[in-house]
């Protein structure tokens, strides 16, 4: 998959994992996303390449990790573990086609604003599922 910044300064690619596209609630992503939720698309952080611009790329260290932005726009593009760790998560809003993908989740339900309504057909979890 391919995505961009706003200003189309950074430009990635990745290789997204299989049924993993979460809606996630919780505040951190309601705040630096400015909206209800985030939709978050899950990689290997090793399939990421950046086909320009990685020097734009900034990082705000916060709780529960990494949240990466161009330094130009402003653009939130993807978080990542403190530790490193083996996976990252991709703002689906900067993806090509991601309107495409099917969400397989909706995570951190215990943070989720009133206003926002649910897809009853998708799963729900108080937090991240075990599974990551």
């Amino acid at each position: 998959m391919k995505g961009t910044c706003l200003c189309e300064g950074i430009i990635f690619e990745f290789q997204e994992m299989p049924d993993l596209v979460f809606n996630c609630h919780c505040s951190r992503c309601r705040v630096s996303h400015g909206a209800d939720y985030a939709t978050q698309i899950f990689a290997l952080r090793s399939s990421l390449r950046f086909v320009a611009g990685e020097q734009l790329l900034s990082e705000y260290e916060s709780t529960g990790g990494i949240r990466c932005f161009c330094s130009n726009c402003g653009a939130r593009l993807m978080n990542y573990a403190k530790d490193g760790g083996d996976y990252l998560s991709v703002a689906a809003s900067c993806v090509e086609g991601s309107e495409n993908l099917t969400v397989t989740a909706n995570c951190f339900l215990s943070m989720k604003v009133e206003r926002s309504t649910l897809d009853e057909a998708t799963p729900g979890y108080d937090e991240l599922p075990e599974s990551l």
